[in-house]
């Protein structure tokens, strides 16, 4: 079994191609049911979890996820995460919240894929040649990932942490977590055609469109409190008309296609 978080499709296509070569059952995190519901693993079924890096380090919604994440007959654990760049110390990070669940992380791997984080200075998407020299790449990662796994391989931590990882975990993240993971930011555009292609994407439904004053028939976009900052939303809007405060004014837009 893999759960999956995905926002422009990078962790989204390796969750898929992994559960298509092992034959796995494929969990979107936004639509699991933590609650009500208790996950059993089938013998020798794998429990896989496959997410982007935030700010080096594990999602800290798919760290609450994991808290409340009831599965039995957990056996063997692993984490597939993707990054535009390097890791830091997200291994570490997710060793130590299936480590509070009495579980432990057999094998963990890192993807390079495009970039789409670009609400700060410096970060952009990547130009049309390292997207596709990147997503080149991935193919032949992901294919040695799986074959990894079909042999149920322990101890591989092969995860890109790069440069000054435990400076950018444990001092950049939790900056960033509390901070910068807000949807106070998102604004459209007069460019908005209130399609509500953003509503539709939005992994967790925080989007309505809402009338605008005076102009009953013209809509715009309204973020509620659940955003993750994923980006779905700005990098899926056709007319480019979505922008987080003023950091990604004239910056590109990124949602995995297949890599062609």
């Amino acid at each position: 079994m893999i759960f999956y978080f995905s926002g422009v499709g990078n962790s989204r296509w390796v969750a898929e191609q992994l559960a298509q070569k092992l034959g796995e059952r494929l969990v979107f995190i936004p639509e699991a049911r933590v609650s009500e519901t208790t996950y059993e693993l089938s013998e020798g079924e794998r429990l896989g979890f496959v997410f982007p890096t935030y700010a080096w380090g594990v999602p800290s919604f798919v760290e609450a996820f994991i808290r409340h994440l009831q599965v039995k007959n957990v056996g063997y654990v692993y984490m597939v995460t993707t990054c535009g760049d390097d890791t830091g110390q997200t291994y570490e990070i997710f060793c130590h919240a299936v480590g509070q669940r009495g579980w432990r992380c057999a094998a963990a791997w890192a993807v390079q894929m495009p970039e789409s984080y670009i609400c700060l200075p410096g970060f952009d998407v990547d130009t049309p040649t390292k997207e596709a020299r990147k997503c080149q790449n991935a193919r032949q990662r992901v294919a040695d990932i799986i074959e990894a796994l079909k042999t149920r391989q322990v101890g591989i931590i092969d995860t890109l942490p790069g440069p000054l990882k435990w400076a950018k975990s444990h001092i950049i993240r939790p900056f960033f977590n509390r901070y910068l993971i807000t949807p106070r930011y998102f604004k459209a555009t007069d460019a908005c055609i209130g399609c509500g292609k953003c509503a539709q994407v939005c992994p967790y439904h925080n989007i309505k469109m809402s009338s605008v004053q005076g102009q009953t028939s013209q809509k715009r976009p309204e973020w509620g409190s659940d955003c993750v900052l994923c980006l779905r939303c700005y990098h899926s809007c056709p007319e480019h008309a979505l922008h987080w405060g003023k950091m990604t004014k004239n910056k590109g837009q990124y949602l995995y296609h297949g890599g062609q």
